[in-house]
């Protein structure tokens, strides 16, 4: 996830979205200490190599996949192209997550809702700099 933003953030030419990209790095390193603490804390395992079983943890394993494929890009992209990769790893990240969110309680539930905030607020970004840059092309 924070590579995805970091990679977006070097191949960005524009300032202002080389800033967006930063930012969105430093946040979803954040996320990433939360879901580790919260899996590890209602599983007491670690959150690395674990297998979710069933057909509820196939769904999940399949968003997670959808989620992470949109992570990878070896090829040069263009501005817009950069922020669409970014919109489709949040709106997938946002999608998981509310499908999971009904599965925590208390301050884990109040810990995946304020995510799922942010996510939101990323997206709404993101938005804003697609117009802005396609504005600045036109």
């Amino acid at each position: 996830m924070v590579r995805l933003y970091e990679r977006a953030r070097d191949a960005a030419t524009e300032p202002g979205l080389k800033e967006i990209f930063a930012t969105l790095a430093a946040e979803e390193r954040k996320h990433c200490a939360i879901y580790t603490d919260l899996y590890e804390l209602y599983t007491g395992k670690s959150a690395e190599g674990e297998e979710l079983l069933g057909e509820y943890g196939k769904f999940i394993q399949l968003l997670i996949k959808e989620i992470t494929q949109s992570l990878d890009f070896s090829s040069e992209l263009t501005q817009e192209d950069l922020i669409n990769r970014a919109l489709q790893f949040e709106k997938n990240t946002l999608l998981y997550f509310s499908e999971v969110k009904p599965l925590f309680r208390g301050k884990a539930g109040a810990l995946i809702e304020a995510v799922c905030r942010e996510e939101k607020r990323h997206i709404q970004q993101l938005l804003e700099c697609r117009e802005l840059l396609r504005a600045g092309s036109a």
